[in-house]
């Protein structure tokens, strides 16, 4: 399935460089040769391969039911806290209505939070396997190292403050890992957004977590090569996990030890039913600074990790990380052409909007279809209501949201790459 989808989409590449010829002639006759190639790349043939491989690879997984086995061992679940007074009580509530046989320990670990974080804790008659470990603000990596020490179950996962879980999320993702090959060293649950009618903003990331995220969590895993098993909710082998030292002391701790694993030839996977709900940005200021921090941790996971070098890494993860370099590209790409491109419609001269940049819009609303089917059909094995989202939020994520994050992602690998003073 992965080199078919791979074939269909290099297939596409190469017959839309010839039909790009003459529209790469018109660009150069004006901007020159270099910003033609360029801009052509990274607008309409790399987008495009994208869509194409990952439509194939939706295509061709027909999704045949298994009998899975499951045996409800022990977990204990890590959560890091900071100032989390407005949303700790529900992430501990809904563990403990988890429908999971096993006994579940759990570690809340205080990052130094300056509000009522702990007095709400104290005032909630926690059970005895709940247990409240407490440091000076140090930042996330070194609260959920200080709590992996402590922990003597075979199975570990992360929760972020934040994200609920829903009833059957454990039992899922401990069900996923268990029926995974022995290769397997973590998870990645599935995030849908918490707030998502709070304003505008939430909306919008209501539709890039159900289609974005989600699509390409779904494709990875097919593969073994989640490329994050995010914080929010994953689950590791313990084993490895204290083998490997858990968590760098970065900005993007997940995706720096999830490609750390990688590199020891281990592999991930995506437990699309595991589901948990996460309070997104609700400000354009606290997306921008997630973004960058999600854009950071990339630069990071490139810079430890020795992608091409490694010769334990599976062919499939490496192809795929590799696929993470051209995502700097693609933004600046973006930034500008959406503006150049409408000031040349404006005049009457779109050079810069041709038959291939128009046939990338339909690929990806085509994509979307088919991921959003897919979503839809976990929502109703998990009998989750099928929410009803703006479809004004919509149009705006599928024609201005990626020009909206574009200089928020740059500022993100700018900042790692010139190594400007991280924050917690």
């Amino acid at each position: 399935m992965f080199i078919l989808s791979n074939i269909m989409a290099l297939l596409y590449f190469i017959i839309a460089i010839f039909i790009c010829i003459n529209w790469i002639n018109d660009i150069t006759s004006i901007l020159g040769i270099f910003f033609a190639i360029y801009m052509v790349t990274f607008i309409a043939l790399v987008p495009g391969f994208n869509y194409i491989f990952i439509m194939m690879s939706l295509f061709f997984n027909k999704n045949k039911e298994k009998k899975e086995k499951l045996q409800e061992k022990d977990v204990t679940v890590l959560i890091p806290m900071y100032n989390a007074e407005d949303v700790i009580k529900n992430t501990i509530k809904a563990i403990e209505k988890q429908q999971y046989s096993g006994k579940i320990y759990v570690k809340i670990i205080d990052d130094g939070s300056k509000d009522n974080s702990l007095k709400i804790l104290e005032n909630m008659n926690l059970k005895d396997e709940i247990t409240i470990l407490k440091q000076n603000h140090s930042g996330k990596s070194c609260s959920l190292n200080k709590a992996l020490k402590e922990v003597n179950t075979e199975y570990v996962i992360t929760v972020d403050d934040d994200t609920v879980l829903h009833p059957l999320a454990i039992r899922n993702i401990v069900k996923k890992l268990e029926n995974s090959n022995d290769k397997t060293a973590s998870v990645a649950g599935c995030l849908f957004v918490q707030n998502g009618k709070k304003n505008f903003i939430t909306k919008l990331q209501e539709w890039d977590y159900s289609l974005g995220i989600f699509g390409v969590k779904l494709i990875q895993g097919e593969y073994d090569s989640t490329l994050v098993t995010q914080g929010a909710l994953s689950i590791y082998k313990t084993k490895i996990l204290k083998k490997v030292e858990g968590w760098n002391e970065c900005v993007g701790e997940d995706i720096v030890l999830t490609w750390k694993l990688l590199s020891l030839g281990y592999e991930t996977n995506f437990a699309s039913d595991a589901v948990g709900f996460t309070k997104v940005p609700e400000t354009l200021g606290g997306l921008a600074k997630q973004r960058k921090r999600w854009a950071r941790g990339m630069i990071e996971a490139f810079k430890r990790v020795k992608v091409m070098h490694s010769e334990r890494i599976n062919l499939k993860a490496k192809l795929l990380m590799c696929e993470d370099i051209f995502f700097p590209f693609m933004d600046f790409a973006i930034l500008i052409f959406i503006p150049l491109g409408l000031i040349e419609l404006l005049l009457g001269k779109p050079i810069l909007i041709s038959v291939m940049t128009i046939l990338v819009i339909p690929f990806g609303m085509l994509q979307d279809l088919v991921v959003e089917i897919k979503r839809r059909n976990i929502m109703k094995k998990l009998n989750l209501k099928i929410e009803r989202r703006s479809a004004l939020a919509f149009l705006f994520y599928t024609f201005i949201y990626s020009f909206l994050l574009a200089p928020f992602c740059l500022s993100g690998y700018f900042s790692e790459l010139v190594n400007l003073e991280r924050e917690w």
